[in-house]
């Protein structure tokens, strides 16, 4: 399965809304998504972008998971996250690097977002 960034990052935007008592689960899914969305959040979990308690199945089907919202972003969760929020700044970012010809990585996105917010940061400050 490839990793899809539209989902990871809808994902990370669903857990940063979670009230602290709440959670998501696979269940929150329809099943058509299930297998597609919990592969992306064991991708985010391996990547230590978010805390997820996933349960062991011997079936073929999507592994099971839970996300608590008092807990569910780490810190680089939310660095990540702040990097790609806003949707004119994530359209710009899959612009650039589909012009640039460049691969969508963990850190060629967050590296193109930033780059971009200082560049409109500097012209706003007209530097």
């Amino acid at each position: 399965m490839r990793r899809d960034w539209e989902i990871i990052r809808r994902i990370l935007l669903e857990v940063e809304e979670l009230e602290p008592t709440k959670s998501i689960s696979l269940s929150n899914y329809p099943d058509e998504e299930q297998h597609i969305i919990s592969y992306h959040v064991k991708l985010l979990y391996d990547a230590q972008l978010l805390e997820a308690i996933f349960s062991n199945s011997i079936s073929k089907g999507p592994r099971y998971f839970t996300i608590q919202g008092q807990n569910g972003l780490t810190w680089n969760g939310h660095e990540f996250l702040d990097s790609i929020k806003d949707e004119g700044l994530w359209k710009d970012v899959k612009k650039t690097l589909k012009e640039k010809g460049k691969a969508m990585t963990f850190e060629v996105i967050k590296t193109t977002a930033t780059t971009l917010v200082k560049s409109s940061i500097n012209q706003l400050l007209g530097s």
